[in-house]
């Protein structure tokens, strides 16, 4: 069976079977998505790393839960969410900003782009990620699994055990809060 392109539900009938090869690609495909949201509630690559493993562990126990009709994004952005949130309760965690997986692949100024319009953009990147972090770990989440997975604001309710119209006002508030924040670091001014 050609593994990459099996839908959700194959690859999921084939994990609930035991396939090793089906597990193998499940965490393959949810990984991404699993260390992105990670990474936006804990703000450390070696805890977003062994948040995804017991993601992965969670995953693997509980896969009878998984309903094979819906998609995996949300099921993977729900065990995240809380496994994350489990991981912070009760810790205080200085904010640091951390090289996603993505900017490493990151191209590098070619002939196309001139080395002042990469320093724009690695410039707005940086504010980018100071303004996220800012907001709760909560609404970070929230706004990656919207944005950065690009699920809707049902999956995302799903994802995060709210109700979709709490879910539409947390990333509107969220949002807002990060275009205030934007906008200061941008005159200059302190978080």
């Amino acid at each position: 069976m050609d593994w990459e392109s099996a839908s959700d539900a194959d690859l999921s009938r084939q994990c609930r079977q035991g396939n090793a090869q089906a597990w193998r690609e499940l965490i393959r495909r949810c990984t991404p998505t699993a260390y992105r949201v990670a990474m936006q509630i804990l703000h450390d690559p070696a805890e977003a790393e062994d948040a995804c493993q017991e993601v992965f562990l969670r995953m693997h126990r509980s896969f009878d839960s998984f309903d094979p009709t819906r998609t995996l994004k949300p099921w993977v952005g729900k065990i995240t969410y809380n496994v994350c949130l489990r991981r912070r309760e009760g810790v205080i965690r200085k904010a640091t900003f951390a090289v996603s997986p993505e900017q490493l692949n990151e191209r590098h100024p070619g002939a196309d782009e001139n080395p002042e319009a990469h320093a724009r953009k690695g410039e707005a990147g940086q504010y980018l990620e100071q303004a996220l972090s800012a907001l709760s770990a909560e609404d970070r989440a929230l706004l990656t699994l919207r944005y950065r997975e690009g699920l809707s604001d049902s999956e995302v309710a799903e994802a995060s055990e709210m109700r979709v119209n709490t879910v539409k006002t947390r990333i509107f508030r969220a949002r807002a809060q990060l275009k205030q924040s934007l906008r200061r670091l941008l005159r200059g001014e302190s978080l």
